[in-house]
């Protein structure tokens, strides 16, 4: 595989063997190839990056973003809410002042009416945790997509089903590209068998969301 020369490419800052593109990939110039990212369920896209000798842990978004930008923000969120759109256009700068008001904004809304579905029955119900409730952390995990679900259930606010649904067709999206690099790669990798896992699950939840009006 070779860069795309209509592509637009910039070499990171303190890593000169590697680039990313404004759509939000990154390349590697030791290898001739665009790496496959690894998809963590609350963190979004990272990558492993040498320098020196060393292997570093980054976020792709904050690689994409800091980049293009010069800048080096205390945080970089998602305008779109998904975490695994890393293209240039979707991020935003945010303070970490910003992320405790948001925090502060969540704890307001800590009463809403909670969506609950049993993923074995499909039992639908509108619910409503106080915090002070055992149960709240977890379902609250999840409703901020943190967790996918937690005792069984799904959870989600009424107002944000198109959001959770998208998430998810997401996760399978990149899952799927994923398993198609890993076949390539080494059709024995112990990880295939591990997203194949995460892809049927997806699925399974993303039916049962589908099935619900």
């Amino acid at each position: 595989m070779t860069a795309d020369k209509k592509v637009e490419m910039k070499r990171i800052p303190d890593y000169p063997n590697y680039a990313v593109t404004k759509d939000g990939r990154v390349w590697s110039y030791n290898k001739s190839k665009f790496m496959s990212p690894y998809a963590r369920n609350k963190h979004g896209n990272i990558v492993y990056l040498w320098n020196g000798g060393i292997k570093f842990c980054k976020y792709v978004r904050r690689l994409v973003f800091e980049t293009f930008t010069d800048t080096i923000p205390e945080c970089v969120i998602h305008e779109d809410g998904n975490i695994f759109n890393d293209n240039f256009e979707n991020l935003k700068p945010i303070s970490r002042s910003e992320v405790s008001r948001n925090v502060l904004k969540q704890r307001e809304y800590s009463t809403r009416r909670i969506c609950k579905i049993e993923i074995l029955t499909r039992k639908f119900e509108v619910i409503k945790v106080p915090v002070k409730d055992k149960s709240y952390t977890k379902i609250h995990q999840v409703v901020v997509r943190r967790a996918l679900s937690s005792g069984g259930c799904l959870y989600y606010y009424p107002d944000e089903k198109g959001e959770l649904v998208s998430e998810i067709k997401a996760h399978i999206y990149s899952n799927e590209l994923s398993l198609k690099r890993l076949f390539l790669q080494d059709k024995y990798s112990p990880f295939i068998p591990i997203i194949k896992k995460h892809i049927r699950v997806h699925k399974t939840y993303l039916e049962i969301l589908e099935s619900v009006l």
